[in-house]
């Protein structure tokens, strides 16, 4: 069976795994949204780490640089607002930003090369990126 990824009006995505597109329309519709899709497209790939905690509850994360650059496709403001950003201070010392990052001292060192006006700047287009679909 397919994978669907809904981009959500309120800028959010959801992952559905059904026969069909209809089929998955109807389980998003079930699960009771409160917004409503903009787009929908069949995913190539879809890799996530389920981790169990002490507390009994799963953290889910996106290890796959395949996965994260399909879902990335549905935010191209967010995109170019960060590529400017980049283009100005130069590329992040801690890698490609499509791959899996753990917190240390080379990302920690990339928060702060951004200064107030990428920060800004991007809080901006995350604004954005949840109105787009919203009219």
């Amino acid at each position: 069976m397919p994978l669907f990824c809904f981009r959500m009006k309120d800028g959010n995505s959801v992952i559905v795994y059904a026969t069909d597109q209809s089929a998955a329309e109807k389980s998003l519709s079930e699960m009771g949204m409160q917004s409503t899709a903009a787009s929908v497209r069949l995913l190539d790939r879809f890799v996530a780490n389920f981790a169990l905690t002490d507390a009994g509850d799963l953290h889910t994360t996106l290890l796959d640089p395949g996965t994260l650059n399909e879902v990335s496709r549905d935010y191209p403001l967010l995109q170019s607002a960060r590529d400017h950003s980049y283009a100005d201070f130069g590329a992040s010392n801690a890698g490609d930003p499509s791959e899996p990052e753990l917190f240390d001292d080379r990302v920690n060192q990339d928060a702060h090369n951004w200064n107030k006006r990428d920060k800004d700047l991007i809080a901006y287009v995350v604004q954005k990126e949840r109105e787009r679909f919203s009219n």
